[in-house]
């Protein structure tokens, strides 16, 4: 009776122990993997970052097998039913660790967020840099030519339809500046007028010649054009043959000390000669010596003249 007793009692410890040794495999050896499987996955990603960027905080994700064993009370047996129960959480757990592919990728993802939220926005950026660097950046602009400079205003000139021989007249050129449609309201108006357009900077030089007359300058030669009223520049002109003479304007931009001919205008004047006239040409272009004995000659015939007159008295 006691021998069937004992065997029963065998019996009945080997079931216990093997229910016990049973329960504990299946609790501890999940676990076990898991951290293997989450520490495999942390070394991938150390190795798969690059050399000289340090190496990152390990994420929740990672981390939270490892604290598993920690939860769990060793001094506590689980029965069966709670090691059955805690398969489950043990297999969702071993699920959400990520790969080794998984966990390089969001080690990258965050570093990438974390240089850009260090790199300030673009606008900030742009108010910090200094004028001088957009200056620089800057393609130079290109430099203008010199007939870019210039610029097409109205103008008129002025000189008598006859003038007599050596007679002084008035001839007059001007230039309107001020966006007006011509030139026409500087001139006196009393002679033959002409006017045109020509390309003007912003100094200009106006020339009077002719050949066969004394020209007297009565204003600057040298102007600079206004915007508010015309440029006019006069001269006084004396003809000094008889016929018909061409009087030349000549038009110059003045530029840093340079003078360039821009256009060219030609007037011509019909110089008439008088009765007094000619015998005043004919004094001027003789020769003084002839003059001199016809005037001689002149006063010894009137002379004479009246000594007769008055000796047949």
């Amino acid at each position: 009776m006691l021998r069937i007793l004992s065997v029963l009692l065998l019996i009945a410890g080997l079931v216990v122990a093997g229910l016990g040794g049973a329960a504990l495999l299946e609790q501890y050896a999940p676990i076990e993997r898991t951290a293997e499987i989450a520490i495999t996955a942390s070394e991938a990603a150390i190795n798969s970052a690059p050399a000289e960027e340090p190496p990152m905080e390990m994420t929740a994700t990672e981390s939270a097998p490892v604290e598993a064993p920690q939860a769990a009370e060793p001094e506590q047996m689980p029965t069966a039913s709670a090691a059955r129960s805690a398969e489950p959480d043990a297999i969702a757990g071993t699920e959400s660790v990520p790969s080794g592919e998984d966990a390089g990728f969001t080690f990258q993802t965050e570093m990438e967020e974390g240089s850009a939220a260090m790199m300030p926005p673009p606008e900030q950026r742009t108010l910090s840099e200094p004028a001088e660097v957009a200056a620089a950046i800057s393609p130079p602009e290109p430099a203008l030519s010199f007939e870019d400079t210039l610029k097409t205003v109205p103008v008129a000139h002025e000189t008598p339809r006859s003038a007599e021989y050596k007679r002084a007249f008035d001839v007059t050129f001007a230039i309107d500046a001020t966006g007006d449609a011509t030139a026409i309201d500087a001139l006196p108006g009393r002679g033959v007028i002409e006017s045109g357009e020509a390309k003007v900077s912003d100094k200009v030089e106006v020339r009077l010649s002719g050949a066969s007359f004394n020209i007297v300058p009565a204003s600057p030669p040298v102007q600079s054009l206004s915007p508010l009223t015309e440029n006019t520049w006069r001269w006084s002109v004396t003809p000094m043959t008889a016929g018909e003479h061409d009087l030349v304007f000549e038009i110059f931009a003045i530029e840093s000390g340079n003078t360039t001919p821009l256009r060219t205008f030609r007037d011509t004047v019909t110089v008439k000669v008088s009765g007094i006239n000619r015998a005043i040409a004919f004094a001027d272009q003789a020769n003084p010596l002839f003059v001199l004995l016809g005037g001689l000659g002149s006063a010894i015939a009137g002379l004479f003249g009246a000594i007769r007159f008055f000796g047949k008295r």
